[in-house]
């Protein structure tokens, strides 16, 4: 049986916010949604960049509201009650800061904390049974 090495998140663990940046672009940055499509791609699945990419180009930071986001998980993802590699979650906040977080592994998710950068934290901590996943 082959057995295939899990992808690494760490490189994504202490990047900062903001609003249009991707993990792999080499700024320091990345936003919320950048965030969740790359741990997706690291993980082999679809990351959604190429259908939602649009946003960047025409939106503001301040036109994308936490509702937004929701409609759009609920619209494009089916909503599952148990937690798995990939699956997205959404994060009730005043700030679009904790907008949406990933799942990285069978304890853990990524996600950009109140001190506006990425941090990694049991799931079980931050999230009661709300996760989407997206084909």
């Amino acid at each position: 049986m082959t057995s295939f090495p899990s992808p690494s998140f760490n490189d994504l663990i202490g990047l900062r916010h903001q609003w249009a940046k991707k993990p792999g672009d080499g700024s320091g940055f990345t936003d919320c949604f950048a965030l969740c499509m790359e741990v997706r791609k690291r993980l082999g699945l679809h990351d959604f960049m190429e259908e939602f990419g649009w946003v960047y180009e025409q939106c503001q930071p301040e036109e994308i509201s936490n509702k937004q986001i929701v409609k759009w998980l609920w619209k494009n993802a089916s909503r599952i009650t148990e937690p798995r590699p990939g699956a997205v979650f959404y994060l009730p906040s005043p700030s679009a800061l904790l907008a949406m977080a990933v799942i990285i592994d069978s304890e853990n998710c990524l996600l950009l904390g109140p001190g506006k950068s990425v941090v990694s934290l049991p799931f079980a901590k931050v999230t009661k049974g709300k996760y989407y996943w997206a084909e």
